[in-house]
C-alpha cells in the first residue's frame, strides 16, 4: 500500500539528491558527460527546474510512503494536453527501495488518486535507453502511442 502525500522539506532534499544522481548518470551514459563534472552540472540544471515546478500550482509533486511511513519515491504530475488527462513528468523510486515492486505500486496509487479527481488517462515519456522503466510501464498496462527513435510516448487509460 502506497500513500501519496505532499512533498515535505526533508523529502525535497532527498528527491533532489536522487534526481541529480540519476540525471548525472543518464547524461554520462547518453550524452557523454565526463563523470568528474556530471554531478555539478546535473545539479545546476536540475535545481532551477524543481524550484520553478514547486512554485507552479498546476504541478503536483508527491512523496510516496509505504505502510511503515518510509518515503520510497516521488511522483511529479502536471495537467495533460486534454481534459481528463494527466502527464506524468517523473516517477522516481528511491535507490534503496528499488526492485521491490514500489514503482508499480506508486503507479497504481497515482491512478487511484487521479481517478478520484475525474482523470481517466496518464501520458508520459520514457527514454528508449531506459529499459527497466519501459518494462515497468508495460507491466502496468501502458501502451506506446508515439516513438521518435529516442523517446517513447506512453499512455494508460483507466
Amino acid at each position: 500500500m502506497i500513500a501519496l502525500v505532499p512533498l515535505t522539506d526533508a523529502d525535497r532534499e532527498e528527491l533532489v539528491r536522487e534526481e541529480v544522481a540519476n540525471y548525472a548518470e543518464e547524461q554520462i551514459r547518453d550524452a557523454g558527460w565526463p563523470r568528474e563534472t556530471a554531478p555539478d552540472r546535473a545539479r545546476a540544471e536540475f535545481v532551477p527546474v524543481i524550484e520553478r515546478e514547486l512554485a507552479d500550482p498546476a504541478w503536483r509533486i508527491w512523496s510516496a510512503r509505504n505502510a511503515d511511513g518510509a518515503t520510497v519515491g516521488w511522483l511529479w504530475v502536471e495537467p495533460g494536453e486534454s481534459a481528463g488527462s494527466a502527464f506524468l513528468y517523473q516517477i522516481t523510486v528511491a535507490e534503496r527501495f528499488r526492485r521491490r515492486g514500489y514503482g508499480r505500486a506508486m503507479l497504481a496509487a497515482l491512478e487511484e488518486r487521479l481517478t478520484s479527481e475525474g482523470v481517466g488517462e496518464v501520458v508520459l515519456n520514457v527514454n528508449g535507453a531506459n529499459v527497466p522503466a519501459q518494462r515497468l510501464y508495460a507491466s502496468a498496462g501502458y501502451e506506446r502511442i508515439a516513438d521518435d527513435g529516442r523517446v517513447f510516448r506512453l499512455r494508460k487509460r483507466f
